[in-house]
């Protein structure tokens, strides 16, 4: 059964109420308890495309915390966002490397051909953080042409 989730339920003191959400704000979101770590980056991906005019001041400072996976996860989402869009990798993002595979989202099952395709099909940057989504996440488009069934002539 799908639950609505109410805005009101949720502490707005990790997002700035007058501006766009900042990297260094994800720490502290993702950290509250009960929340989800894919959220407060889903919120940030939806600010990036909504505010291309405000990105470079969105990862000017370097996020902070003691979760060096969420950290992580959020070097490799910048820097998936800025190869996208062609903004300048802040060099605090090369900072951010797992030493172990961290799958993230749907692909949850790490191994296997779930697994093969899920590298194949993840952006460039999650090779370098060891950080596995998918390539929609971040909103670039699959390269991987979909299976039809063959036509009769």
């Amino acid at each position: 059964m799908p639950v609505r989730i109410r805005p009101q339920r949720y502490a707005r003191a990790a997002v700035p109420v007058y501006g766009r959400v900042r990297a260094a704000d994800l720490p502290q979101a993702m950290a509250e308890p009960g929340k989800r770590e894919h959220v407060p980056l889903t919120f940030f991906v939806r600010e990036w495309d909504a505010w291309p005019d405000e990105r470079s001041a969105m990862i000017a400072d370097a996020p902070t915390g003691e979760d060096a996976a969420d950290l992580c996860r959020i070097a490799a989402v910048v820097h998936a966002l800025c190869d996208r869009d062609g903004v300048p990798v802040p060099a605090w993002v090369f900072d951010h490397r797992s030493e172990v595979d961290i799958a993230w989202g749907r692909h949850s099952v790490m191994e296997g051909f779930i697994w093969e395709q899920t590298i194949a099909d993840a952006p460039a940057a999650c090779a370098y953080h060891r950080v596995w989504f998918d390539r929609e996440f971040v909103g670039i488009a699959s390269q991987r042409r979909r299976r039809t069934a063959p036509t009769s002539p």
